[in-house]
């Protein structure tokens, strides 16, 4: 009596995969594609997304190299000028 009892659960799977329709798969399947669309967008949205950010982080550190540079030039000329 037991072992029935092991099949009847996939017994009703079985008998409802048989219940689905050509167009619910059909649509099941246009689901998953736009889902898939969407997340080629998303991860091309990002991959620019960080692009921009890198050029970004890029143009900072330039941007912090010229003004250390330029404190260092102040300092020196200060320096000279308290000399004096």
């Amino acid at each position: 009596m037991k072992p029935i009892f092991k099949v009847l659960p996939l017994a009703a799977v079985i008998f409802a995969a048989g219940c689905v329709s050509t167009s619910q798969v059909e649509e099941v399947d246009a689901k998953a594609m736009r889902a898939q669309q969407t997340a080629d967008q998303a991860l091309a949205a990002a991959a620019k997304a960080q692009s921009t950010a890198d050029q970004a982080l890029r143009a900072a550190n330039a941007a912090q190299a010229s003004a250390d540079q330029a404190n260092e030039k102040v300092d020196r000329a200060f320096k000279k000028a308290m000399e004096k």
